[in-house]
């Protein structure tokens, strides 16, 4: 029985992979499967937070996929990791910026279903994420304490994702940094079981489908 490994390549693509194989199968995966999904419910009034809880999870697999590493127990580290990479690294107090949206966004949705309580959605916003933090005595912001609120642009949001999408792509295409690539070959390895044998399936193509 047939089976495709994304919307638009089945598994002979796999079969003998090239590096062009791999990333054609990386990002029609994503474009199909997260990213086009995540458009149609952007479009939808009530779509934001389901939007949020399908592209969340870019952050923590791209750094995998950056890497080469796995982040089995290591999940937060991973997201700081690629949201970092995604909104500007250079940026003062990204990474604790980074570890209240994995608190507050991506573990609210992941184990609840729901934002956490100090977080609010709006379309207005100029950017992706503001995050407030209380002050210390002298005003400056106090980034060692807990994030006061935080509000979330889901459509800059996406917005953000798909140009870091996009550039890691054409990166990876145009053989720009063999760190970059030896990267992403080894996260293929960890996780997509290239060269195992296929999933046994313990029933005849007709039982499956009703016909027996």
């Amino acid at each position: 029985m047939e089976h495709l490994v994304s919307p638009h390549y089945d598994h002979s693509k796999l079969e003998s992979p090239s590096l062009t194989d791999l990333i054609d199968v990386f990002e029609d995966s994503w474009r199909g499967y997260v990213f086009g999904p995540a458009e149609m419910l952007l479009k939808n009034a009530g779509g934001d937070a389901a939007a949020m809880t399908l592209e969340t999870s870019y952050f923590e697999a791209i750094a995998i996929y950056m890497t080469g590493e796995n982040s089995e127990g290591k999940s937060k580290q991973f997201f700081v990791n690629g949201f970092s990479r995604c909104f500007n690294a250079s940026t003062e107090g990204i990474e604790t910026a980074a570890k209240e949206i994995y608190k507050h966004i991506r573990c609210g949705l992941a184990h609840t279903g729901m934002l956490t309580h100090r977080v609010n959605f709006s379309r207005e916003g100029a950017h992706a994420f503001y995050v407030t933090y209380p002050k210390d005595p002298d005003g400056s912001l106090n980034l060692r304490a807990p994030a006061a609120s935080i509000v979330v642009n889901p459509q800059r949001m996406h917005e953000g994702i798909m140009r870091h999408f996009e550039q890691y792509i054409n990166d990876l295409r145009c053989g720009r940094s063999s760190d970059l690539t030896d990267a992403f070959q080894k996260a293929i390895s960890l996780l997509w079981g290239l060269g195992e044998s296929e999933n046994i399936i313990g029933m005849t193509e007709d039982k499956f489908k009703g016909r027996a």
